[in-house]
């Protein structure tokens, strides 16, 4: 018996071949290519082409020139016309990154939220919060968020500024966040990873790559890890481990198929955030342990990620090509936590517990899309044209409250309230289908671009009532100018929604979607023989229709809230010297409420969790009298934020510095050190507000040391 994915894998892959190649046909005009002979190595397509380049090597090539996953038109970084931070795996591994909240320190905009009790992180890009659903991209493919990707399979990691839904149809408008996977490589490589230290981390790690055959058309790569501990809370040992494995394979030196598959699962003891004995005063938790544990050993979270894909490129000529993807990720999820936590009465705290187990989340997406190189005239174009669609569907778990009663403050202990059990009962949570048709047309003429597009959209949520059933269109435009080569100037609009599902507005009718949209202006310049990019950038950004209660009637809201962010951000990455490399970025914002639930209030205010300020560096250095040894370090800076937009409760700014050094030995061995948070500065991420003030606080990690030691064979 067929499986039903594998047949539509295949019939998809065929529609795509067959509406190509009656394209081909009535556009054949092209010479053809001159024969390959036959001892020539094998070119994949051209479209999503991908330039690895190993930031410790010499190389002078930037990240600059390399083309994005997340540009469904082929662009590098430097040809399009908006902000986008590349963050790749050389520079995860000198920083020793382990969570996602390490990797994205290395974009401009990006400001830390709240980590969903070891399940997930959350972000604001752009001062607006990047939706857990649609604002995650998996190799330039939607992605439900709910576990943190593991690191071990990343190659790199793009953040897409701004509103994009014109790629990547309805999202919040903040911006995006695309992790490319590892793929298989034609030469074979081995690398195996262990490491240990402080908080009882431990981790081990392999990546096999390679080909499979003489000729090396057909390739693989294997790769996995597993760690235990690392958290600082008392009574937690989380676990994390996953494997991942992918196919390659050159059918034709115009064809290329590849598939993935990933598997990861963790579990621990669901961390209940910090007690704050003043509420008016969110660093009167400095008295307390940072490690204190005010939870039950028996709340744990765990989950269970499964991540699928499968794409096929095909290159009819050199002017057209066409590409089909489809992916399934499947999220499986247990949450059990500490909530509500707070307030502090004669030295204990009051402990609620919120269970939800038995969550169940699935997303399919399809894409097929054709890319021609066509001119007219002087003009040249480059037109994509294509439809994508997706599916998801929650199964939210048995959810149950209550009460743990109060603990002590400065001494608590855990473990004298009895297991609970989950009295809920699991419900659909969506059932939600959106199909995108899209178009898009890059003209060049000499060194002035325009890029043009137009994207419908059609969303619907049959779970809700009344269903949510919204059907949007909307354009984007940009121009760019090269002055010189290696130097661009651009000025860009564009706009997204979010539909707001399951949000009934007054008289029990579905509420419309909420709207963004930008104008952004900017320069990219490389510098020093193309070693070295700048970018910088300055933005207008605008969310609308956004859903806030209804003061006058319960169980309903209107679509009053406005925000607007303007903003400036800079980024440099690459290559001062041959031996020392650098990433750096800063980023202004004025997020600013513009209207909320009732007139006039909250006018004028900041937006609840953005920061003004953030800025991070990150600089290493190869020691030319002793060739192997490198040092490197860097600083993360966060600036304060109000817990709502009322603007009542200031949650402090931060900065950490971390150091580090290596050393590459003869034979493929590498021992790294880094020291986290050197100066052990304790600093808070988030927290928990009432009007009384703060419950609890999101501390983050004190000074740690890791250490590890890889060998590549």
């Amino acid at each position: 018996m067929i499986h039903p994915n594998l047949l539509r894998t295949a019939v998809a892959h065929a529609a795509l071949l067959a509406v190509c190649g009656t394209a081909f046909a009535q556009n054949s005009t092209a010479p053809a290519p001159a024969p390959i002979p036959s001892d020539a190595p094998a070119a994949a397509p051209s479209l999503r082409q991908v330039d690895v380049i190993d930031s410790t090597a010499g190389e002078a090539a930037t990240p600059a020139r390399r083309a994005q996953s997340s540009s469904r038109l082929g662009l590098s970084v430097l040809e399009t016309p908006r902000s986008v931070s590349v963050i790749d795996n050389a520079l995860l591994e000198q920083q020793m990154a382990t969570t996602e909240r390490d990797v994205l320190r290395n974009a401009s905009g990006v400001s830390s939220r709240s980590e969903y009790y070891g399940s997930y992180s959350q972000f604001s890009i752009r001062g607006l919060w990047a939706n857990n659903t649609y604002n995650f991209l998996r190799d330039g493919a939607k992605f439900i968020h709910l576990l943190d990707p593991p690191l071990f399979n990343i190659e790199r990691v793009e953040v897409i500024k701004g509103p994009a839904a014109l790629e990547f149809g309805q999202v919040a408008p903040g911006g995006l966040v695309n992790y490319v996977s590892k793929r298989p490589q034609a030469e074979a490589l081995r690398t195996v990873k262990i490491g240990a230290g402080s908080h009882g981390w431990r981790s081990a790690e392999f990546d096999l790559t390679g080909p499979l055959t003489t000729d090396g058309t057909l390739r693989y790569r294997l790769d996995g890890g597993a760690s235990r501990g690392g958290s600082f809370v008392d009574g937690n040992t989380p676990r994390k481990q996953g494997i991942a494995g992918s196919l390659e394979w050159q059918i034709t030196p115009d064809t290329v198929w590849r598939a993935q598959a990933e598997t990861q699962s963790i579990d621990g003891t669901s961390t209940s955030d910090l007690a704050v004995p003043d509420p008016k005063n969110p660093r009167s938790a400095d008295v307390l342990p940072v490690g204190a544990f005010y939870g039950e050993p028996w709340l744990k979270t765990d989950g269970h990620l499964r991540f699928y894909s499968t794409e096929l490129q095909h290159r009819f000529s050199d002017q057209l090509e066409g590409r089909v993807h489809l992916s399934r990720n499947e999220t499986f999820r247990n949450v059990n936590i500490v909530s509500p936590m707070g307030p502090v009465t004669n030295g204990r705290v009051a402990r609620g517990y919120w269970m939800a187990p038995g969550q169940k989340y699935t997303s399919d997406t399809a894409l097929a899309e054709l890319r021609a190189q066509l001119q007219t005239g002087a003009v040249k174009h480059t037109v994509l044209a294509g439809l994508d669609w997706r599916a998801i569907a929650g199964f939210y778990g048995a959810r149950t409250t209550g009460s743990l009663g109060a603990i002590d403050l400065y001494n608590p202990v855990a473990g004298l309230v009895p297991p609970v059990a989950s009295t809920g009962v699991g419900k659909l949570s969506s059932d939600a289908r959106n199909t995108g048709v899209f178009v898009q047309d890059r003209m060049v003429l000499g060194d002035f671009g325009l890029l043009l597009g137009l994207r419908h959209d059609r969303f619907k949520d049959a779970y809700t009532t009344p269903v949510t059933d919204v059907s949007k269109t909307q354009p984007s435009a940009a121009i760019s100018w090269e002055p010189r080569p290696g130097s661009m100037l651009y000025a860009s609009h564009a706009r997204s929604f979010q539909a707001n599902s399951g949000t009934l507005v007054w008289g029990a009718q579905s509420a419309p979607p909420s709207e963004g949209k930008q104008l952004e202006v900017g320069w990219k310049q490389e510098w020093l023989d193309q070693r070295l990019m700048t970018t910088v950038s300055a933005f207008d950004l605008e969310l609308t229709n956004a859903p806030a209660t209804d003061p006058a009637r319960p169980g309903y809201s209107v679509l009053t809230a406005r925000q607007r962010i303007r903003g400036i951000e800079l980024e440099l990455q690459g290559r001062i010297t041959p031996g020392w490399t650098v990433t750096a970025n800063t980023s202004f914002h004025d997020p600013k409420v513009l209207a909320d639930t009732t007139a006039g209030a909250n006018v004028g205010n900041r937006v609840e969790r953005a920061t003004r300020r953030t800025a991070s560096l990150w600089t290493q250095y190869r020691l030319p009298q002793l060739p192997g040894l490198w040092v490197g370090g860097g600083l993360v800076h966060q600036g304060d934020k109000f817990t709502a937009n009322d603007n009542r409760w200031r949650l402090p700014g931060y900065t950490v510095a971390d150091l580090a050094v290596g050393y590459q030995f003869a034979g493929g061995v590498r021992l790294q050190a880094n020291l986290k948070n050197a100066g052990n500065r304790r600093y808070y991420i988030d927290g928990t507000t009432t009007a009384a003030g703060f419950g609890a606080v999101v501390p983050g990690t004190p000074r740690s040391l890791q250490v590890s030691l890889d060998y590549t064979f």
